[in-house]
C-alpha cells in the first residue's frame, strides 16, 4: 500500500496531464496502464481526474492546459518545503512564474514556473498525508528534462534545489547527466539535437514502467491501437527498453522496461521513492 511521506524537497510528489478531450485521454490510458478514476465533483476544481493504478494514485489528469498558449502536456511537479521561497529562487535565477504560488487545498500550495530553457515546471508544497505510487508498472519511473541547453538548466536546478549533477554521456555525442542530492539520484535532462529534435521545445518527459511480462514493444502497439502516436519507436538503454510516444490529445511520455537494461543501469527515481510504493 502507499503510504503517506514526506517529501524532501526537489523530489518529484506528483504528475498529471492536461487534455482537450477527457473522456478521450482516460479512455486511452485505462486501455493502455489499466489506470481506473476518481473525478473531483466541484466544478471549481474543472473536474480534476486522479488516475488510480490498482488502487493507488499515480496521476492526475485535467482539462485544457492552465496557460494559455502552452501544448496539451504532461506537468511534473517537484516537492518544495517552501513555495513562498522557491517562487523567489524560481525568478531570482532566471525563470518565470506563470502560475501561482496558490493555495491548493488540504494544506497545499502549488505553482507553475518555467526555466530559463523553457521547459514547464510544477512545484507543490505538500501537506500530510499525501500518497504518490510510484515504480510499479503504470507508475511514473522515471523523468528527464529536453532541453537545448543543458548547462543552463543544470546551473539553474542546482540554484534551485542544490542538485548534484553527473555527467552519463561523453558531453558532445550524447549530453546526459543526472542530478541528486545527498547522494540519491532524482532527474536527469538531455541535451537535445537537431538530427532528432528539430523544432522541438523544451520540455519534461515522464517514463512509465512497462510490465516485463508485456514489454515495450508490445507497450507502442497497443498506444496505436489506442489511437496515440510512436515517435520514437523501442530502443535499447542503461535504463531499459524505451519508446517515446504520446496520447490521442498529444501529451507525450515514455515507456520504459527496467528489466531489460543494458549493463551498468543508472539508478532511477524508482530507487529513492520505493518508500512511497508497495
Amino acid at each position: 500500500m502507499t503510504e503517506s511521506t514526506s517529501f524532501s524537497p526537489g523530489l518529484v510528489c506528483w504528475i498529471d496531464a492536461s487534455s482537450t478531450d477527457p473522456a478521450r485521454s482516460r479512455d486511452f490510458y485505462a486501455g493502455l496502464f489499466g489506470w481506473t478514476y476518481h473525478i473531483d465533483p466541484d466544478p471549481d476544481r474543472g473536474h480534476y481526474t486522479t488516475a488510480l493504478c490498482n488502487g493507488q494514485p499515480v496521476a492526475g489528469l485535467s482539462g485544457v492546459a492552465v496557460q494559455e498558449g502552452q501544448p496539451v502536456a504532461w506537468r511534473l511537479y517537484l516537492a518544495s518545503a517552501n513555495i513562498m521561497h522557491t517562487a523567489e529562487l524560481l525568478t531570482g535565477w532566471g525563470g518565470q512564474l506563470l502560475y501561482g504560488p496558490a493555495d491548493a487545498g488540504a494544506q497545499t500550495s502549488v505553482m507553475i514556473g518555467a526555466d530559463p530553457t523553457g521547459g514547464v515546471i510544477g512545484f507543490w508544497e505538500p501537506g500530510p498525508p499525501w500518497p504518490f505510487h510510484t515504480a510499479d508498472p503504470g507508475a511514473l519511473i522515471w523523468a528527464e528534462l529536453n532541453t537545448w541547453d543543458g548547462a543552463t538548466a543544470d546551473q539553474f536546478y542546482a540554484n534551485l534545489f542544490g542538485y548534484q549533477q553527473d555527467q552519463i554521456g561523453d558531453g558532445q555525442n550524447v549530453d546526459y547527466t543526472s542530478w541528486s542530492r545527498g547522494g540519491s539520484t532524482m532527474l536527469a535532462r538531455i541535451q537535445m539535437k537537431e538530427d532528432w529534435a528539430s523544432g522541438v521545445a523544451s520540455h519534461w518527459l515522464p517514463h512509465f514502467t512497462v510490465h516485463p511480462e508485456v514489454g515495450t514493444d508490445a507497450m507502442v502497439n497497443r498506444v496505436i491501437e489506442l489511437g496515440g502516436r510512436v515517435d520514437v519507436f523501442p530502443y535499447d538503454t542503461e535504463l531499459g527498453r524505451i519508446a517515446r510516444v504520446a496520447d490521442p490529445c498529444g501529451a507525450g511520455f515514455a515507456l520504459v522496461d527496467p528489466a531489460a537494461r543494458i549493463p551498468e543501469p543508472i539508478r532511477c527515481i524508482a530507487d529513492e521513492a520505493g518508500h512511497l510504493s508497495s
